[in-house]
């Protein structure tokens, strides 16, 4: 990948659409977005965007030739697994984000990676899986409502990015309402649906919290093409990420609450099982008694000739009882 330096630094498109991208065009400044061509020529109010898929043989060899990449950007755009981050390097920054698929149903929505490196003029993103954030992007600036520069592309993709776990956020939230109004009707629910919900609080939480840091980072970083009001709207973006942290610290504790509640009714119905059990227990301990009482066979005990053996029996299974009571009382289990 070579620079054309006759060009004043012109970024050759033919080199661009090398890397076989996804999606690739050039922003026309007004919110609205052309195909790439040979006239093409990449400024601060018209950068490239080109978009990867890092899984392709041709793209990760275009990514490890190019000049356009610090080569410390490269192995991060390809990078399977990481954690959100931002580097600064002085023709651009490197950032790499967490998003999820909002899907309707039971499920956790999947969680999707997003790499981008972007300068003043140019914006190479990569990913494998597909992102319903780039998808409404790009439909964005198919409606002519798309960003006009680099900055406006980061703000874009960042709020559509914070919708889609807003969404994720909204429909988790919905399934504690759901949960907590189970709970007031007295409907017993499987500790499964709990964990679900729990499990995706947990992801949603892991995946804001370093972001949230993420975009305060870029908001206070100077950069030539993000203004005062780039930066402005950078900053509400991670406000609404940190409400949104602390909704979800919210919604843990109402889980736990509601576990408990679960735990307390739980109890509370087995104490009465025990209770009735208890009750036919001592209705039937007498009868019981008494048919055994009549049932002893004498024959064999000492004085069973005697005319009082049976009384004597009798007298000696009380005062083991009242020694029973004393030793209950004694060690206060009575």
């Amino acid at each position: 990948m070579m620079i054309n330096e006759n060009s004043n630094n012109s970024i050759l498109v033919s080199d661009l659409l090398a890397a076989h991208p996804v999606f690739s065009c050039q922003l026309d400044g007004k919110g609205k977005a052309n195909p790439l061509n040979d006239k093409s020529e990449a400024s601060i109010s018209q950068p490239y965007w080109i978009h990867l898929d890092f899984a392709k043989s041709e793209t990760i060899n275009w990514i490890n030739q190019t000049n356009l990449i610090p080569d410390l950007v490269k192995n991060e755009l390809i990078k399977p697994n990481q954690f959100p981050k931002e580097i600064r390097f002085d023709t651009g920054i490197l950032v790499v984000l967490k998003g999820v698929n909002f899907t309707p149903n039971e499920l956790p929505d999947p969680i999707v990676t997003f790499r981008f490196y972007i300068t003043d003029n140019f914006i190479i993103s990569t990913r494998h899986q597909k992102i319903d954030a780039i998808i409404k992007l790009k439909e964005n600036l198919e409606k002519g409502i798309g960003p006009v520069d680099v900055a406006d592309w980061l703000i874009q993709l960042s709020e559509l990015i914070c919708d889609q776990v807003n969404l994720s956020f909204d429909g988790v939230h919905n399934k504690i309402i759901k949960l907590e109004d189970l709970l007031l009707n007295q409907r017993i629910f499987s500790h499964k649906e709990i964990g679900r919900v729990r499990k995706q609080l947990f992801i949603l939480r892991r995946l804001l919290s370093p972001q949230r840091d993420i975009f305060v980072k870029i908001s206070t970083e100077r950069i030539s093409w993000i203004d005062d009001n780039d930066r402005q709207r950078l900053h509400d973006i991670s406000s609404q990420q940190n409400h949104y942290v602390s909704e979800i610290d919210s919604c843990l504790i109402r889980i736990g609450s509601v576990m408990e509640q679960i735990n307390s009714i739980l109890a509370e119905s087995t104490n009465k099982r025990i209770y009735l059990m208890s009750l036919f227990t001592i209705i039937f301990t007498p009868i019981t008694f008494i048919t055994s009482l009549l049932g002893v066979n004498l024959a064999g005990i000492p004085f069973n000739e005697k005319e009082w053996s049976f009384i004597g029996l009798i007298l000696l299974l009380i005062l083991i009882s009242i020694l029973s009571v004393i030793w209950l009382k004694l060690k206060k289990w009575w």
